[in-house]
């Protein structure tokens, strides 16, 4: 993933959270003080457009969870190159890194065979 793509889905993210905002501040309609006659019909009218703004504030949700899953895609696939460029740099190959682990397995072999002779001969010792 390019880095303009991972702008451009933190965009849509914030754009997102921005139209958020809005929905919640509507106008209400009605009359004055008064009986309560006409005034509340059309905030039950407004009360009922909040079922489908609702449903949109959820969808938007599910999209920022997918831009923000794609975001955290992108940032490892830049890691991952990034780890990949340092090899190259480095001269790590996958023959150097199988004889180094061989070797590091080797000694630590070596560590634990003179840990167990150690500790045989202090038990002797102390028995």
């Amino acid at each position: 993933m390019s880095p303009n793509l991972l702008l451009e889905l933190l965009a849509e993210v914030e754009a997102e959270k921005r139209g958020k905002g809005k929905k919640g501040k509507k106008k209400k309609e009605g009359g004055g003080s008064g009986g309560a006659g006409p005034s509340q019909e059309p905030e039950a009218a407004v009360e009922g457009a909040e079922a489908p703004s609702e449903g949109a504030e959820v969808l938007s949700e599910a999209a920022a969870a997918e831009a923000a899953k794609k975001a955290e895609e992108a940032r490892l696939i830049r890691l991952l190159e990034s780890c990949h460029e340092e090899r190259i740099r480095l001269g790590i190959t996958a023959e150097s890194q199988a004889a180094a682990l061989a070797e590091m397995a080797d000694l630590r072999s070596r560590e634990w065979l003179s840990l167990r002779e150690h500790g045989a001969a202090a038990a002797e010792e102390g028995g």
